[in-house]
Formats: C-alpha cells, structure tokens, sequence
C-alpha cells in the first residue's frame, strides 16, 4: 500500500504566502531630535516593535518624528501605540511629530481620532531626514 505524502505548497504557486517585510527603526536627528522610521504593515505582530521604538527614541529626543509615509497598512493597534506615545508627549515627555503617510493610512488616523490628538506634517520626499528635523524643530518653536 503506497504511504501518503505530505502536501507542500511553494512560495511560486502562491499557497504559501511570505508575510511583507517591515522594518522600524530610529536615528538622531541632531538638536534633540530623533527620525524614527516604519515601513511595512503596523499591525498585532509589528506593534511591539514600533512601541519600542519610539520609546527609546523618546528616550534620546525631545522631538521625535516618526515618519509613515512607507507604512502598507495599519490596523487600530498600531494606530494605539502611536496615541500612547502622543499621549507621553502631553505628559510633558517632549514631542511627537507624524510625516503623512499614505491615503490609507492617513483615513485610519482619521476615522481612529488620531489625526486630531497629534501634529501630521507633509514633507517633500526628495528632503533628508536631518533637514527636515531642522525645518520641524524650527517650525514648531514658531508656533
């Protein structure tokens, strides 16, 4: 009697699907400020890593900016990690800044209340993270 075989699926035949890859990380931004960047999909299993982030970001920086503009998707928990560190700005923590992120991101942060809870800034993409900190930091002690 023949033994049953095990069925595989290949990546190739689009039965195993590879989860996107996403990627969090920050860096100083000179004058108390710190970059903090995420690309992927914000969701349950990427939102550990983005508190972290900006919390040790939070640490180093009294301005942090955390830019969304590679972010896939995001769902309401990553919309809440970014409310709670908006939510240590108010305590007095420093300050949190979002660069806008795609139209579907910008609709969760919208629909969630977050848009209104924190300052979204639009930033050319062609500018360096260390001149748009500048240009940031300078807006935000004019205003």
């Amino acid at each position: 009697m023949p033994q049953a075989s095990a069925v595989t699926s290949s990546p190739a035949a689009g039965l195993c699907a590879v989860p996107p890859r996403f990627s969090c990380t920050w860096k100083e931004g000179g004058s108390g400020a710190a970059w903090v960047h995420v690309a992927g999909e914000l969701d349950l299993a990427t939102s550990p890593k983005l508190r972290q982030t900006l919390h040790d970001a939070q640490l180093s920086a009294s301005l942090v900016v955390l830019d969304l503009r590679e972010v896939t998707f995001i769902e309401s928990t990553g919309v809440h990690v970014i409310l709670d560190a908006a939510g240590g700005v108010r305590r007095g923590e420093g300050r949190l800044i979002l660069v806008r992120g795609p139209s579907h991101v910008d609709h969760a942060l919208t629909l969630t209340g977050a848009s209104s809870q924190v300052l979204i800034l639009d930033l050319d993409p062609s500018e360096p993270p260390a001149q748009a900190l500048l240009r940031i930091a300078q807006h935000k002690l004019v205003t």
